[in-house]
């Protein structure tokens, strides 16, 4: 196999594309959710100090604000978890819907993995692989980053899918192959 022209692309099913949106969306719409409230704060404590027409104002403004920041950290967590679980719940219901799951994909390229799905898309270098392990049901691959992502790819009989190509291109171009 010529690791040059290597390439693979799997469609995911829809236990792998709630593992997907677990494993990598989750902290990342947490974030992008986070920042929304933030901005709103901002924005809602701007509009109020243009308000302020005199220097008891400003007082009642300083306190107002005061108070609104010091509930925003103390329940800005719930929010953004709430937030967050309504959006993969509509997620997951959409996905199961829609035409959705066509779009949540893996390809495998000789130097590269790219994981897409319609939230966004990661790629990953083949020398990022700390560990690649096969079971009965399921191929790992254990990836080294800052947050240790997991590809899961299901072993079940998918026409689509070639896993032994992507098997023996990782046995014999990436690392050993961990067997369970």
């Amino acid at each position: 196999m010529n690791t040059s022209k290597f390439s693979a692309e799997f469609e995911l099913n829809i236990s792998e594309i709630q593992k997907l949106n677990k494993m990598y969306f989750k902290r990342l719409y947490k974030g992008r959710v986070t920042v929304f409230f933030i901005l709103i704060v901002v924005a809602f404590l701007f509009f109020d100090f243009l308000s302020l027409e005199s220097q008891e104002d400003f007082m009642k403004w300083q306190l107002k604000s005061l108070i609104l920041i010091v509930s925003f950290f103390m329940f800005h967590y719930s929010f953004v978890n709430a937030t967050c679980k309504f959006f993969f719940k509509c997620m997951k219901k959409i996905a199961v819907y829609s035409g959705l799951t066509g779009s949540y994909k893996l390809n495998f390229t000789s130097s590269y993995i790219y994981v897409n799905s319609p939230l966004g898309a990661f790629a990953h270098k083949w020398s990022q692989i700390d560990k690649a392990v096969l079971t009965k049901d399921f191929f790992f691959l254990y990836i080294k980053d800052k947050d240790q992502h997991i590809i899961s790819i299901s072993n079940k009989s998918d026409k689509n899918r070639n896993m032994t190509d992507l098997i023996t291109f990782v046995e014999r171009h990436v690392m050993h192959i961990t067997k369970m």
